[in-house]
């Protein structure tokens, strides 16, 4: 097989879209302007990884002050969304299907861990996963491609061998600088328009759709 790996985000991709991530970072803002700090042109539109490098870059506030506060201003939201996520589509059947045919499977997510983990144990899909990586396990988050990149690494493969899949431009941004093919799920954070913009490899409509994705991939690679 030219991919021997499928690495997925988590919300919107696995599961409904359900985290309120717009308000989450109004919070955010909010805290650091409260703080005297003029962001610009910043707001809660931009990924926070940007926001925390315009932070950390322009106005020296390290960066984990700024994840600390991100991450209480975030919490309340992400366990709300993990206590009424719901897997997508035929999830479950993809999951099995791929661990069927010999893929290697992992996670790769801006949530933090608890929250992931609560999500994969309420739906009962944990054990699928060799390998998850969350904003706790790395500096910096999508768009930045450490997340992703490390999650590659501990799935012992390379990028090109591996396929990312996502919901957000935020995601296939991050999956094509860490190298890997890029999948995007119409549906979730991002409209399709802006999953093509950003590069995008492929987009599909449902999960079950990327059986016939690794499948062509794996024919262009003969």
């Amino acid at each position: 097989m030219s991919v021997d790996a499928v690495v997925f985000d988590l919300d919107g991709t696995l599961t409904s879209f359900s985290l309120r991530i717009l308000d989450a970072k109004r919070e955010f803002v909010k805290r650091i302007r409260g703080m005297g700090i003029d962001l610009g042109a910043l707001d809660e539109r931009k990924p926070a990884e940007i926001i925390i490098t315009y932070l950390e870059r322009f106005h020296g506030i390290p960066r984990e002050y700024s994840r600390r506060i991100l991450d209480e201003c975030i919490e309340p939201y992400e366990l709300e969304a993990a206590e009424r996520a719901k897997l997508r589509g035929d999830g479950r059947t993809v999951l099995e299907m791929l661990r069927g045919a010999g893929y290697r499977l992992g996670l790769a997510s801006n949530n933090s861990r608890k929250c992931v983990e609560i999500i994969l144990a309420r739906l009962g899909i944990r054990d699928f996963f060799d390998v998850i990586v969350s904003r706790d396990d790395a500096v910096r988050m999508k768009p930045h491609e450490e997340i992703i990149v490390k999650a590659i690494e501990r799935l012992k493969t390379l990028p090109r061998r591996t396929v990312y899949v996502g919901d957000s431009a935020v995601d296939v941004i991050a999956g094509r600088r860490a190298g890997a093919h890029v999948v995007a799920i119409a549906g979730g954070a991002d409209p399709r328009e802006r999953l093509l913009e950003n590069g995008a490899d492929f987009i599909i409509d449902e999960l079950d759709e990327l059986l016939e994705v690794l499948e062509v991939i794996e024919e262009r690679a003969l």
